[in-house]
């Protein structure tokens, strides 16, 4: 196998971390914020070592065909028809609750940039879908430049906010909250790892060269890792956790009123640091990082209803599939605008698609059908339980949590003393 240059291993990881980076990460110093700085910095480590052991699990599998296949083939190839029933559902379901997040939270920014200039508001659906669904419409080219540009101003935010923010850290700051409030998260982060389904085209990208695509996978997410890190720590050490101006009260309006945590943390920040630079970048960011994520997906899901449903590219046809990818999330978006709690719904089907499948399907075909691989992750069978159990703890806190069984802090309202 021929040696790959690291450029183009350099260009993987970068495919994976841009998989990975986008407006999940906004959602997350709102809902740890109660557990703490250093607690949620360990349980981030522990979920990236899980997810990315899941991806080594999920190119195990993807090894064992030649081309591009996707994960629905491999379930169905793997654990048979019902598997791939299974997969299908989830597979659409996840990608729906990924499209509502998106559309509630760049609805909700866009919405006050309306606001502004004295228009309706609730317009900020029907500009966001209008604009992008029209992109997606045009095709992957469009997608690619509209996707470039960006994540060029995503870039130069962050780098911004980083820049402007850190010289305001507390470290003292960092240490309020009680970990037990973290087991409400374990969705959100695998949502915020889940880039397995980049796989397949990873592995044809890298030539199947799998010393190549263990170093894509490995250091390709470990980018996310240091830069949700880095985004607590800016978010955490300058707003406070407790009290009417803190994260848990975002957290509480969100859930009770719908108030979006985007357009509340962007605000509470520039109030914080009484700084209108500060406001205009973390808009800045936070839109990109909506608007980069709703494109890709949106495409994603625009192409898997064109190949499931025999759906002809034609006029007609893609004004069919528009209405499939689309018509849903919008229509979610408006009756029930929660960014976080779709994205808690988009990490439980995470689980079961990024997690739970890759270790059944490495378990059925390494100990059943006894494939011969050309890479098998290392640590046999323990390994294999310990993803796949992961995968179930994850599904069983977050039913736990609908059912208002773990403890949540804005139910105890001495954090808002």
């Amino acid at each position: 196998m021929s040696e790959v240059p690291i450029s183009k291993i350099l260009g993987g990881a970068l495919l994976v971390s841009g998989t990975c980076i986008g407006a999940g990460m906004l959602a997350l110093p709102v809902a740890t914020a109660a557990g703490g700085f250093y607690p949620c910095a360990m349980l981030f480590i522990f979920c990236w070592v899980m997810m990315t052991a899941s991806a080594f699990l999920m190119l195990e599998v993807s090894l064992w065909y030649q081309g591009e296949t996707n994960l629905i083939t491999m379930a169905k190839s793997s654990l048979g028809s019902f598997a791939e029933i299974i997969a299908w559902i989830t597979y659409v379901l996840f990608l729906y609750a990924l499209m509502t997040a998106y559309t509630a939270g760049a609805a909700s920014i866009i919405g006050k940039g309306l606001k502004t200039i004295h228009l309706d508001e609730s317009l900020g659906v029907w500009v966001t879908v209008g604009i992008f669904a029209t992109i997606v419409y045009c095709g992957a080219r469009s997608v690619d430049w509209a996707n470039r540009l960006l994540m060029l101003g995503l870039i130069a935010a962050y780098v911004a906010l980083v820049a402007k923010v850190i010289p305001n850290v507390s470290a003292s700051m960092l240490s309020n909250g009680s970990p037990k409030y973290l087991w409400t998260t374990g969705p959100l982060l695998v949502t915020s790892f889940g880039f397995h389904l980049l796989i397949p085209s990873l592995k044809h990208y890298l030539g199947s060269n799998v010393k190549a695509l263990r170093m894509a996978i490995l250091w390709g997410s470990l980018i996310p890792l240091v830069v949700y890190l880095l985004w607590e720590v800016l978010v955490l050490g300058v707003i406070p956790v407790k009290g009417q101006q803190g994260l848990v009260a975002i957290l509480y309006a969100e859930h009770t009123t719908g108030k979006q945590a985007v357009i509340e943390l962007t605000q509470l920040l520039s109030h914080t640091l009484q700084s209108s630079h500060v406001h205009v970048l973390a808009g800045i960011f936070g839109l990109c990082a909506m608007l980069t994520s709703f494109i890709g997906v949106a495409l994603g899901l625009f192409d898997f209803f064109a190949d499931g449903f025999a759906i002809k590219k034609t006029i007609k046809g893609k004004f069919v599939l528009a209405l499939l990818t689309f018509l849903p999330p919008v229509l979610m978006a408006i009756f029930y605008p929660r960014f976080i709690t779709a994205l808690h719904y988009a990490g439980f089907f995470a689980a079961i698609l990024l997690v739970i499948f890759p270790a059944l399907m490495v378990w059925w075909g390494r100990y059943r059908l006894k494939i011969e691989a050309p890479y098998r992750v290392k640590g046999e069978k323990p390994v294999v339980l310990v993803v796949l159990f992961f995968g179930l703890a994850v599904i069983i806190l977050e039913i736990l949590h609908r059912m208002n069984k773990l403890p949540t802090p804005f139910m105890e309202m001495h954090l808002f003393s």
